[in-house]
């Protein structure tokens, strides 16, 4: 049979023989992408074993990369999965492949009815198996999400689909998740294949904004490899995005078109992305060309009702500085173009540029109304919560500035990304090279109008309720709030801000593949980077209550807007709807000079750029950050008392150079000054550190199942670069008799990074295709946290005394330890429909503390880091027989400091658990189309904080719950 099978197919013999027990032994390979038939001798050679494969056609079909530590039977299959071979003969000592037949390869299609008994590697399959895989196989300690498909993550979006991975906690805001912290540490690196990424002036970038149907997998990592981009103690987060050559040849069509629902904004979003990659062969070599094109459109409408913060009078009872009913309500919209050139000239060469500009276009009609109580407010018909001195219900007269606020807000986000890169191979050695250009720009525009009662209202107020989420409930038994005639203009704003952030990197890493001894492998590389930031803002306040004008006297004030809508699920009484200004009618710029133009003629020197403020020099800087890294690391095993052992050490020494301008500002009151002068200089600030950070990890192989991890690490995090603007606000008065007093708010540009010693541990258990478990310890030892405090400081220059300084500064050093422990797997195991369920759990539990200074009224202590959750929760069920697929997630955190107040610890805010359930469902019409429905934030359980103690409640914030549908297609 074997023989003419040889003969039928003209084969090619692409490795030497060797005895039976090479096929099950565990080897290390690493093979890049390369034609096939190179592929199948590169791993019979690292194999040392003899596969016989098809002579004719396979030349044209590229490999995908294979790297790791497996059975050469695993080697192969995951070598040949979708090519179009099997294997067709394995006698222990030979292996022979063969081409699947056509109708063979009908029959395994997920489109058309598989047996009984087929397990189909696709959907949620094929997500965990290659998120198991990344895993398993890096040489770092890493969490994965990877694609189904094309267009297809776990999630809807980049950042809901890591809040499931274990150590990892998400904050969400305005109807999105926008920041991760990984293990506790939101100092976290953002990269986009494998380079750094940022928006602005800032350090990151909102992962959100990259669309599905570019994102090949998103890793996590959690101890870093000196080859890693440094500075983020938390770990580093790259999103590796498809290219070209990925796809199949010829031409290759992706996309998905959604619609979605908000139930609290009551609107429906349309969405959609494309991809079109080609892929060919020609005279050349392979040349391939890819563009994507997406856009997405989110609405949404929050609702808050918020005690704010605490405050005590003089009979000692605790009760808030204002109370407030607010409703964030805006959109965000994101086009996304990609456009990728990929080239192989060569199997062992190749060159790619890619571009990509992201446009966040956010608008924001956040309306209001908020009621301000002074400390000696007198308050009648008090009750108390039990216990305490905190007010739980009284009436008062509220002070008559308080009443209806309207802002809005536009924020302009544009990045661009350019990247060019190259790589060779020959012989043992792989020589990568990439350069990336990044320029970013955000610009945010907000006005704020602001109405006041024409006479003091008295309020029935409930601070702390007992409503089924707790928290404010109040009305005002005598106001009409619909009423206009009740209110006058009382002050009007406008803010602009402008960012703009440029950087060039480019990176160089060598690779050399040294054999099978101690030395695996040896890496070294190089980076060069970049950076220059600009940052300006401005603010026009004017005060108008003393003029008592009507709203309708203003452009864009004749027709009142009722500005409220009560969330579902809320059982507090609020008010139903108060009256205030249309912020809609500030969308167009030419709207707010006309405005601001009116309230110049009422009071002058405001508004003076054209119609919008001018910029405040003490609100301006100017950075610029180069640094050099390198970089060595070589991949060792060996044997020890039979187990294989394999691991990474080496370091990386990273010199960075710091130069930031601001302004100084010296407002001074002296007996010769005859008043307060204010004058404002030029500020420099100036720094060069050097960092050498140590890894070194290993890898016992217990079994090809089991492996234990370890690793010590050393990394850094850069202050932003708003920590560090040099700008000094100083105000001094010095009387007659030789008194001084001066207190100054400043940036402080000689903060030095905070630095951190890791130490990681993990157990892997891995089970059938999809299937692993793993427990996980580690423990970071921090230096240097940032924390905003006042400090005396006599070295200010042009100061003539000790000055009263609130800046950054390192306060002191903490730890963040703790466990994870994670599961799943499908149930391949089980008899009939029950095989084609699944399932998968994690929980974290961390343990932190920092150092926090002392203060003028406070002894310095130690507390939990901010945004930390103790204990955290993901869990999911789901369903994959190939054709329909349904998943049901729920997560839960428990409660944390979200901020500390160094002077009154009543004042720390601090965030109740929050949990969240999302489900979906797909159904693959045919090989072609698939529909998908989604649903997040089913429980629509509201987010709550309160302030120091949770007798006093601060929030209750509503986000309402969304429904998708989505239709993808490829072909």
């Amino acid at each position: 049979m074997h023989s003419r099978f040889l003969s039928g197919c003209g084969l090619a013999v692409v490795a030497c023989a060797i005895a039976t027990p090479a096929i099950a032994q565990e080897r290390q390979f690493d093979i890049p992408a390369q034609p096939l038939p190179g592929a199948i001798a590169s791993l019979g050679r690292q194999a040392q074993l003899q596969i016989v494969a098809p002579g004719d056609g396979i030349d044209q079909i590229r490999s995908r990369p294979l790297k790791g530590r497996m059975d050469a039977r695993t080697a192969l299959r995951l070598l040949i999965g979708g090519t179009g071979l099997e294997v067709a003969a394995d006698d222990g000592a030979r292996i022979v492949l063969r081409r699947v037949r056509e109708s063979e390869a009908r029959a395994a299609a997920p489109s058309d009815a598989a047996a009984a008994d087929d397990i189909v590697v696709t959907g949620f399959r094929a997500s965990l198996n290659k998120a198991s895989e990344i895993k398993r196989n890096s040489d770092a300690i890493v969490d994965a999400v990877a694609a189904e498909d094309i267009g297809q993550l776990p999630d809807n979006s980049a950042t809901e689909a890591l809040a499931r991975l274990p150590g990892v906690q998400v904050f969400r805001n305005r109807g999105e998740g926008q920041s991760i912290t990984i293990r506790g540490i939101s100092s976290v690196v953002t990269m986009i294949n494998g380079q750094e990424a940022y928006t602005g002036a800032s350090r990151r970038t909102l992962l959100n904004s990259y669309p599905a149907g570019l994102i090949r997998s998103i890793e996590v990592y959690k101890a870093l490899t000196p080859d890693l981009i440094e500075g983020g103690i938390g770990g580093a987060v790259d999103v590796q995005l498809r290219q070209p050559l990925d796809f199949k040849k010829g031409i290759s069509v992706a996309g998905t078109v959604r619609g979605t629902y908000d139930d609290q904004a009551d609107k429906l979003m349309y969405n959609g992305d494309v991809l079109i990659a080609g892929n060919w062969d020609t005279g050349a070599g392979e040349i391939g060309a890819m563009v994507n094109a997406s856009y997405t459109r989110r609405d949404y409408y929050e609702s808050y009702r918020e005690n704010l913060g605490p405050q005590t009078n003089a009979a000692g009872y605790s009760f808030p500085s204002g109370i407030l009913a607010k409703n964030p309500k805006g959109r965000y919209e994101r086009p996304v173009l990609t456009g990728e050139i990929q080239w192989r000239p060569a199997y062992n060469f190749g060159m790619y540029v890619r571009a990509t500009n992201v446009t966040d276009d956010n608008t924001y009609t956040d309306t209001d109304f908020q009621t301000n109580i002074a400390a000696n407010t007198v308050l009648r018909n008090v009750q108390l919560v039990d216990g305490t001195n905190i007010v739980k219900s009284a009436s008062f007269t509220a002070t008559a500035n308080s009443g209806a606020r309207s802002n809005h807000t536009r924020q302009l986000l544009d990045t661009t990304q350019i990247e060019v890169g190259a790589d060779f191979t020959s012989g043992i050695a792989k020589l990568t090279t990439s350069a990336v250009y990044t320029t970013s720009r955000v610009e945010t525009d907000q006005q704020l109008f602001l109405l006041g009662f024409n006479k003091a209202p008295t309020i029935d107020a409930v601070f702390q309720s007992d409503s089924k989420w707790g928290g404010l409930s109040y009305s005002y038994p005598s106001v009409d709030l619909s009423d206009v005639s009740q209110f006058h203009v009382r002050a009007y704003s406008d803010t602009r801000e402008r960012q703009k952030g440029k950087g060039l990197q480019w990176r160089t890493d060598l690779e050399l593949d040294t054999g099978t001894g101690f030395f695996r492998s040896f890496k070294t590389g190089f980076r060069y980077a970049r950076r220059t930031v600009q940052y300006r803002s401005g603010t026009g306040l004017v005060d108008l209550n003393a003029l008592n004008l009507p709203m309708s006297a203003f452009p864009g004030g004749a027709t009142p807007a009722v500005l409220s809508r009560r969330p579902g699920g809320d059982d507090a009484a609020i008010p139903t709807g108060w009256v205030g200004y249309d912020a809609t009618y500030l969308n167009s710029e030419a709207n707010v000079i006309a405005l601001n133009n009116y309230v110049r003629t009422l009071k002058g020197g405001y508004f003076t750029d054209d119609g919008r403020p001018a910029f405040d020099p003490i609100n301006a800087f100017d950075g610029k950050e180069n640094s050099f890294a390198a970089y060595g690391q070589f991949k060792y095993g060996f044997e020890l008392a039979g187990v294989p052992i394999d691991g990474v050490a080496g370091a990386r020494v990273v010199n960075t150079w710091l130069s930031i301008n601001g302004t100084q500002s010296i407002a001074e009151r002296t007996p010769s000054s005859g008043g307060t002068v204010t004058r404002f200089q030029p500020i420099h600030g100036r720094q060069n550190y050097l960092d050498v950070d140590p890894a070194i990890s290993a890898v016992a192989h217990f079994t090809p199942q089991l492996q234990l991890r370890a690793a010590w690490t050393k990394t850094f995090s850069r202050p932003d670069f708003s920590n560090l603007n040099p700008t000094v606000a100083l105000v001094q008065v010095q009387s007659s008799s030789g008194d001084y007093t001066g207190t100054a708010t400043a940036g402080n540009p000689d903060l030095k990074p905070v630095r951190s010693n890791n130490w990681d541990l993990s157990l892997e258990y891995y089970l059938g295709r999809t299937g692993s478990l793993s427990l996980a310890g580690f423990y970071r030892d921090v230096r240097g946290y940032i924390v905003r405090t006042k400090v005396p400081d006599d070295s200010i220059p042009g100061a003539l005394g000790t000055v009263d300084v609130t800046k950054f500064v390192n306060a002191g050093d903490g730890y963040i330890k703790g466990i994870e422990v994670a599961g799943s797997t499908f149930f391949d195991f089980a008899p009939g429909i029950l095989r084609h369920f699944g399932a998968s759990a994690n929980y974290t539990y961390i343990d932190s503390r920092q150092d926090l200074p002392a203060t003028a009224a406070t002894a310095a202590f130690k507390g939990q880091t901010t945004g930390i959750s103790k204990h955290s929760y993901n869990a999911s069920l789901f369903y994959d027989d190939g054709r329909f697929r349904a998943k049901v997630a729920w997560s839960w955190r428990s409660d944390f400091t979200l901020s500390y107040n160094l002077v009154d610890p009543t004042k720390n805010l601090n965030w109740y658990p929050i949990s969240r359930l999302a489900a979906s469902a797909s159904y693959n019409i045919n090989r072609n189309l698939s529909l998908t429905l989604d649903g997040t934030n089913l429980l629509n359980r509201p987010q709550r904080a309160y302030w120091g103690t949770k007798a006093f409640t601060d929030r209750v914030y509503f986000e309402g719950r969304s429904y998708s549908a989505a239709l993808r297609f490829k072909f």
